[in-house]
């Protein structure tokens, strides 16, 4: 996943990309990315008002075919169960 790989203090080409066209950040993109078909329930660090307000944007960015194409193939699901690595 891209939190798992740390790619929101150094964002993925990809991510990038994507918020980009979406006027969001990387973070934005991931999040809304994630929870995009409601099966999975996302926890996002709120250490400051602004990433409360940075998370809840997620919830505004509306994905494109494209977009959820080329967020897939950078980001491929695990072929069976991984653990989170710890830091």
């Amino acid at each position: 996943s891209p939190v798992e790989e740390g790619l929101l203090t150094h964002p993925h080409p990809v991510l990038k990309a994507v918020a980009e066209r979406h006027d969001a950040t990387p973070a934005q993109i991931a999040l809304a990315w994630v929870i995009r078909d409601g099966g999975v329930i996302a926890i996002p660090k709120a250490a400051a008002p602004k990433h409360v307000r940075e998370n809840r944007g997620a919830a505004d960015v509306k994905l494109t075919k494209r977009d959820l194409d080329e967020l897939d193939e950078s980001f491929p699901a695990p072929e069976g169960r991984k653990p989170l690595e710890s830091r």
